[in-house]
């Protein structure tokens, strides 16, 4: 018989890995996407939105729920540093996903537009946006690494 709490932590580190999977995909289909073709860019900029929709965005609703149900079933300490942490970063995530992911629907506009108009390049408007969104993809990266860490290590 499926233990309840081991199926509830398989599920949740199923759903760390899916969305550091996905950011870390996201960061090389946009680094390829800065560098080319109109066409090419709105194509692999669709790829990313796809992902959002399909993986990180549920693995981002996943994530908490099944941490504070194993938090409930195990009887954790909310106040706990790790926890406390854990908590912050996942709600900082949360942000930043839904920030990023409209500057990455913007960057996907400014390619269609730039592919339906035959431009040979991505405008200048593309690179401005794309300065809003790296930083945006490097702290979810370095986020979620540090809540991993957190949860396998519970440091304090």
């Amino acid at each position: 018989m499926l233990d309840l709490f081991l199926s509830i932590k398989l599920i949740h580190i199923m759903a760390m890995i899916v969305m550091v999977g996905a950011t870390i995909i996201n960061g090389v289909i946009h680094s390829h996407a800065r560098v080319s073709t109109p066409v090419e860019a709105a194509a692999l900029l669709k790829v990313v939105t796809r992902i959002n929709a399909l993986f990180m965005g549920p693995s981002l609703l996943v994530i908490p729920a099944s941490g504070i149900l194993m938090m409930v079933l195990l009887g954790y300490d909310w106040r706990a540093g790790w926890l406390l942490s854990s908590i912050t970063l996942t709600l900082a995530l949360l942000v930043a996903f839904v920030v990023g992911d409209r500057v990455e629907r913007d960057l996907h506009v400014i390619a269609s537009n730039a592919s339906a108009a035959a431009q040979p390049s991505l405008p200048d408007l593309y690179q401005t946006t794309f300065a809003k969104a790296a930083p945006i993809g490097g702290a979810a990266l370095m986020m979620s690494l540090i809540t991993l860490i957190l949860m396998i290590f519970k440091p304090f």
